[in-house]
């Protein structure tokens, strides 16, 4: 891709010349050339000033009119959960029907004989029905090991009867309001459990992940995210009694990190103050540069799919029923507090309107309890169902908002089987994304990954633009999923450059193209300002560049 000028004590390792560089800056300007020195960004302007350049450069790059944009920043993804998944567990991502589901799970056991628990994960509600999936179907598959399936979303548990022996779980087992056991008619649990509290009953039938398994699954998920031009990630669901922070700060420290890792402990509703001393000894253990812990997740409520979404009017199919949320307010208040006052920020899990107005009344509590702090930064993700009167809220919360426009448009399945009857007409106003820009909020993007099993940013900026199922004509109405809420192309660009480093708390450091910035960047192959929205997301991602180091080149 470029010439060697052969200088070992050059100013400049690389000099990118000939290129469209769209520098995500303030006044999101383009540049033609970029220089790095060791891990930072040492020059960016025109051909005509990195001419002068050249003879301190060790390589020059002819771009030949490629793009280049900011590493994309993944400001949500279960990055550890999501490679112990890929790399340890059957995957039922690529279909959706039950047939489908049994015949990959039995070929599976058939191929693992020796295996004594059998984990999958990758279903989806829509094929089942309202109940969830049954436990007789994994039973006659096998019936004496315990067999765990755990959706796509992460929300829901499928199970066998062994499992469910196993792990003691009777007619008159009891989850705390948000979660949900399914049951058969005279009460036997059915084989679905959904929402954390239901899901944890599960556990002692599951997978122990060691250290060294979350190592070896992490180092395979950095070169995984980073062929979609990834250099930062987030992972908001860490367990601080689990071994992947161990794994992460082991690797920090033996320099196997490639990409930025960010991380949020996991808050846990049924003891909320358990963890607090381990978040200190853990942040302090993290350098701060490639790994740093700074954030602790809240799920408010569950998701619509499950009737778990903890709504301000009732499902659309109930008289009354409008979900609740997960946690008890006053835990929550008294644990945000406490985490706030560690300078750290809270990262909220909000599906619906009722749960939006439970995390703003927290986050107003919090910080009248702690007014001298200024830098606060709270996040929320998600946003599903939003009362327009509570955008305002969030904008003067000065929360980040952190969408998912990878689900942003009629999903086959989901829109019509699920969220219509769900919601009423409220699914056909589901997801905004330009009436947040508009308030002024800073808004983020993100795939949930590995809810979202392709987590490529320039397909969620397609999907951003268009709203559009991908395949389909974005230029029928009757294809758009609320089309007043579509971005910009400049928008979603930010939305997975600078705006995803805001929420990340990097933007110092990440997010831009600006001398002294780290030499985190993207190389795809086309101007996607230049193809056709519905194509954005085919375009291909040439090099991605990590602290100045190429980590993937295509």
């Amino acid at each position: 891709m470029g010439c060697c000028n052969g200088g070992c004590d050059s100013k400049y390792d690389k000099l990118f010349i000939n290129g469209k560089i769209y520098t995500v800056d303030q006044n999101k300007s383009w540049a033609q050339a970029i220089a790095i020195s060791g891990n930072e960004i040492a020059f960016v302007g025109s051909d005509e000033e990195a001419e002068a350049l050249k003879s301190d450069a060790a390589e020059v790059i002819d771009l030949k009119g490629k793009m280049v944009l900011p590493g994309f920043v993944e400001a949500h993804a279960h990055v550890s959960m999501a490679a112990t998944d890929s790399v340890f567990k059957v995957q039922l991502f690529d279909v959706a029907t039950e047939p489908e589901y049994l015949e990959i799970i039995k070929k599976f056991v058939e191929d693992h004989p020796d295996l004594p628990v059998y984990e999958g994960v990758g279903w989806i509600n829509p094929a089942f029905g309202e109940k969830g999936p049954s436990r007789k179907a994994l039973d006659a598959i096998c019936a004496d090991k315990p067999m765990v399936m755990e959706s796509g979303d992460h929300h829901s548990i499928w199970t066998n009867t062994k499992a469910i022996e196993i792990c003691g779980i009777t007619k008159d087992t009891e989850v705390p309001d948000g979660n949900v056991i399914e049951k058969e008619e005279d009460g036997t649990p059915s084989g679905c459990f959904r929402e954390l509290q239901a899901m944890y009953l599960i556990n002692p039938a599951r997978i122990v992940f060691s250290k060294d398994n979350y190592k070896e699954a992490m180092t395979w998920v950095q070169k995984h995210l980073a062929q979609y031009g990834i250099t930062t990630m987030l992972d908001p669901l860490l367990n601080p009694d689990g071994e992947a922070i161990p794994a992460l700060i082991e690797m920090q420290n033996d320099g196997e990190l490639i990409c930025k890792i960010r991380a949020a402990f996991q808050g846990f509703e049924d003891e909320p103050l358990k963890h607090l001393d381990k978040y200190d000894t853990f942040r302090k253990q993290a350098d701060g540069d490639m790994l740093r812990f700074d954030q602790l997740k809240i799920m408010v409520d569950g998701v619509v799919e499950g009737r778990t979404a903890y709504l301000k009017q009732p499902y659309s199919d109930s008289s009354d029923y409008c979900g609740d949320p997960i946690w008890d307010y006053k835990d929550l208040v008294d644990l945000c507090k406490k985490v706030d006052q560690k300078g750290m920020d809270v990262h909220y899990h909000i599906i619906g309107d009722a749960a939006a107005a439970m995390m703003l009344d927290c986050i107003e509590e919090m910080a009248a309890a702690n007014p001298d702090r200024k830098d606060r930064r709270p996040v929320c993700t998600h946003l599903q169902v939003v009362d327009p009167a509570d955008i305002p809220r969030i904008a003067a919360n000065n929360i980040v908002a952190v969408t998912n426009p990878y689900w942003h448009f009629k999903a086959p399945g989901y829109f019509t089987d699920i969220e219509v009857p769900y919601l009423g007409d409220r699914a056909y106003h589901e997801y905004p994304m330009k009436s947040l820009f508009d308030a002024g909020i800073v808004v983020g993007a993100a795939s949930d990954y590995n809810v979202t099993p392709v987590p490529a940013p320039l397909r969620g900026i397609q999907l951003g633009v268009t709203r559009t199922e991908e395949g389909q004509d974005s230029s029928n109405p009757e294809n758009v999923l609320w089309a007043e809420e579509a971005a910009s192309i400049e928008q979603m660009i930010e939305a997975f450059t600078i705006n995803n480093s805001m929420a990340c708390r990097d933007e110092a450091i990440t997010g831009s193209l600006e001398v002294g910035k780290r030499a985190d960047m993207v190389i795809i192959e086309k101007n996607i300002f230049d193809v056709p929205v519905d194509e954005i997301g085919q375009v291909k991602v040439i090099q991605t560049i990590s602290e100045g180091k190429v980590i993937y080149e295509g």
